[in-house]
């Protein structure tokens, strides 16, 4: 974390390249021990986009508690696998599996497909549906974890009513949501013409964002944990503040935390390093 606290900016363009940099090689040492996890590849739908990576302990029971995962990438960029120097990057996510953890990790359209939202949303919840409807785990709760643009699909598919479904919603005991950018008026500025694509420029598009979603929210949301990193986007602070007031008018439970010492990525690049992962080890608890 020490290499974290000397790169320099807060924006992705500026943080990017350098925290691959300095968590790589320490996953990659790690590596023998993050593919303890057996990976399996499933369809979904009916594109290369419609395919979710599953990582399962050594002996899963019918009641293993599973974790999603729907990674950021603006909606423009992002996959469940990277090509290298970045491969190991979200099969570091396998490392749950020591914890007694099933991991999804599902592709979804982005906005070069001509998607819009709801889209990658419906795509993940698709995905979710998937894995309890096919896979041999029906006593598993599931818990969501979504990072940036994935934290924004997370809140959608639990908040958006025409995705709730009776047989998938229920199992969902919780959600952990970090650095969302719950807000167009929070947008970050290399955001802003992927979140025009995404969510289009009607005006429908402002009532489809998760703050809005709150206000409307016909359906129970279960409790959320909203995070992000000591150093993390400036206006993601704000947009998570707006959404946390927000939930609570509405009488949803939710906690807050800030991450100390991690920058946008690194909250996520961090897992399975042995460094800077005490948000997620105060989760598991």
């Amino acid at each position: 974390m020490n290499q974290i606290a000397q790169v320099q900016g807060r924006e992705i363009n500026d943080i990017l390249e350098p925290t691959l940099n300095a968590f790589v090689p320490i996953l990659e040492a790690n590596c023998t021990s993050i593919e303890k996890a057996t990976r399996e590849s499933h369809q979904y739908g009916p594109t290369d986009r419609h395919t979710l990576d599953v990582y399962c302990p050594s002996d899963p029971r019918p009641d293993t508690p599973i974790i999603v995962f729907s990674y950021g990438g603006g909606f423009y960029i992002g996959g469940r696998t990277l090509p290298p120097p970045a491969a190991i990057i979200y099969r570091n996510l396998g490392s749950f599996a020591t914890c007694g953890f099933i991991t999804v990790v599902p592709d979804y359209r982005l906005v070069d497909s001509g998607v819009q939202s709801p889209g990658a949303a419906q795509d993940v919840h698709d995905a979710m549906q998937r894995v309890i409807d096919n896979l041999p785990f029906p006593d598993s709760d599931i818990y969501v974890l979504g990072h940036s643009a994935g934290a924004m699909n997370m809140f959608t598919v639990l908040a958006l009513p025409e995705l709730y479904s009776p047989t998938l919603h229920p199992r969902i005991k919780g959600a952990i949501l970090l650095s969302g950018c719950y807000t167009f008026e929070d947008m970050p500025t290399d955001m802003k013409d992927s979140i025009r694509l995404c969510y289009g420029e009607d005006a429908e598009a402002k009532k489809r964002v998760p703050l809005a979603l709150v206000d409307s929210a016909s359906v129970p949301i279960p409790r959320l944990l909203l995070g992000i990193g000591e150093r993390d986007i400036p206006c993601l602070r704000p947009a998570m503040e707006k959404v946390g007031e927000a939930l609570k008018t509405k009488g949803v439970s939710y906690g807050e935390f800030v991450a100390k010492g991690h920058n946008h990525v690194s909250l996520v690049f961090a897992l399975g390093t042995g460094q800077g992962e005490e948000w997620a080890e105060d989760v598991i608890k």
